[in-house]
């Protein structure tokens, strides 16, 4: 077996990469795949061309380092591979062709220009739109060919970059075309054009990191030399734990998570998603780590959430979903780090509760409740200093225990301030609240 290894799907086939190299063509990449090839596959070298990124976890850069740290060479080029390489050149990664080069100078910034549909593994990944990148360099070849206009070929391309990557191609940028300005004579030159060269900028450059792996010295490929220390942080270990788990259970399955974002619901597991990968990378790009103190806190605070008994049934419930311990661990400690970032940024999201109440239409009811609560002071409500911080305690958990702290974070002076805010909120709600 190959000690090669290259992650290939709707840039270019399996078949065509085999003409060009001995390396094992394995699937696009996601998260945890690179691990594997190092660890499990004991790769010399590795090409990354494609990547899953919208169903699944993508590609992490952080195993990217890993594979650079113990000698392994990682070539990057095209679609994913160009987006990686260009961001971790300077650790060693290796990029390859002019997509890389584009990003990597600034030229080109957004990840939509490589993104493309595609059709399932069982379909082998086969594009079902074109790449912004090979529509910009087939209208530029086009132009210098004297095939259409530099006017032109601008509208068409703005045209583009304005449509949803999922529906670029071909034949829409030239049903497009008259509406854009472009006369008859260009756009059949256009097409002709089009149709001889096929212009394809993200397949060159998929087959130019195979043969740069090849000249590399393929099969005897020197190891590479990093200039870096990998740092193994609690969330890599996190990692490492979740992709352990998925290898010794089933294969991951795509299917479960496109039917959990396109159930009832799926809008807000989607943000809730988002929420969780924006504060794991904001918390991995600061080195912020979270104490066994804190972990605990977030279990605490899932288990009230859940209406959970005791610490016992909140066991019952990890198991049910599936983790063990080093999966229970991952899990409270991405909700402690956003818990964390929570209280930092709260005077922020404070600011942008009322676009939050606007988005879920609630703003209006919201106002009602708050009216209806009136402008009483705590001390005349009828409740007690102590009730309103154990009610505190119990159900604002998410600003923590340290009073004068969440006072800061909520823009408050005094904790009458805050205590009145918790009466008028108990007023709204059920008695027995």
């Amino acid at each position: 077996m190959s000690n090669l290894v290259v992650f290939l799907g709707p840039t270019l086939t399996s078949g065509e990469a085999s003409l060009h190299t001995t390396a094992n063509i394995l699937p696009p990449a996601r998260l945890g795949d690179v691990y594997d090839a190092v660890t499990r596959q004991g790769a010399r070298a590795i090409g990354l061309v494609d990547g899953l990124f919208n169903s699944v976890p993508a590609v992490w850069h952080k195993e990217i380092l890993f594979a650079l740290s113990r000698g392994v060479r990682v070539f990057g080029a095209a679609s994913m591979g160009a987006l990686r390489a260009a961001e971790l050149h300077p650790f060693g990664m290796e990029g390859v062709g002019a997509v890389f080069v584009a990003f990597a100078r600034g030229e080109l910034t957004d990840d939509d220009e490589v993104t493309v549909a595609h059709a399932t593994a069982e379909a082998g990944y086969r594009p079902l739109s074109e790449a912004l990148v090979n529509l910009r360099h087939g209208l530029d070849m086009a132009e210098k060919a004297g095939s259409i206009a530099a006017a032109s070929a601008g509208r068409l391309l703005a045209y583009a970059k304005a449509t949803f990557y999922a529906d670029r191609s071909w034949p829409a940028l030239f049903r497009a075309a008259p509406g854009l300005g472009v006369g008859e004579d260009e756009l059949a030159g256009l097409r002709a054009f089009v149709g001889r060269v096929r212009p394809n900028r993200k397949r060159d450059d998929a087959i130019a990191l195979l043969r740069a792996m090849t000249d590399a010295g393929g099969e005897a490929m020197p190891p590479h030399a990093a200039n870096f220390e990998f740092e193994a942080t609690s969330f890599w270990e996190a990692m490492i734990a979740t992709t352990a788990r998925a290898d010794a259970t089933a294969p991951r399955d795509e299917a479960l998570a496109l039917h959990a974002l396109l159930s009832p619901g799926g809008e807000e597991r989607g943000r809730g998603a988002l929420l969780l990968a924006l504060a794991l990378a904001e918390a991995e790009r600061r080195g912020i780590e979270v104490e066994g103190a804190a972990m605990s806190a977030a279990a605490e605070r899932i288990r009230r959430a859940l209406g959970l008994r005791d610490k016992l049934a909140m066991s019952t419930w990890l198991k049910e979903q599936g983790l063990d311990l080093a999966g229970s661990q991952a899990l409270l400690r991405a909700e402690a780090i956003v818990d964390a970032l929570g209280r930092e940024h709260a005077l922020a999201v404070r600011s942008l509760v009322t676009l939050e109440l606007q988005r879920r239409g609630e703003l209006g009811r919201a106002r009602e409740q708050l009216a209806a609560a009136g402008e009483v002071a705590w001390s005349e409500a009828g409740l007690s200093r102590e009730a309103l911080l154990q009610w505190y305690e119990h159900e604002v958990r998410w600003l923590g225990a340290d009073l004068p702290a969440a006072l800061r974070m909520l823009g408050l002076g005094t904790l009458d301030q805050l205590l009145t805010a918790i009466a008028r909120v108990k007023a709204t709600m059920p008695a027995a609240s």
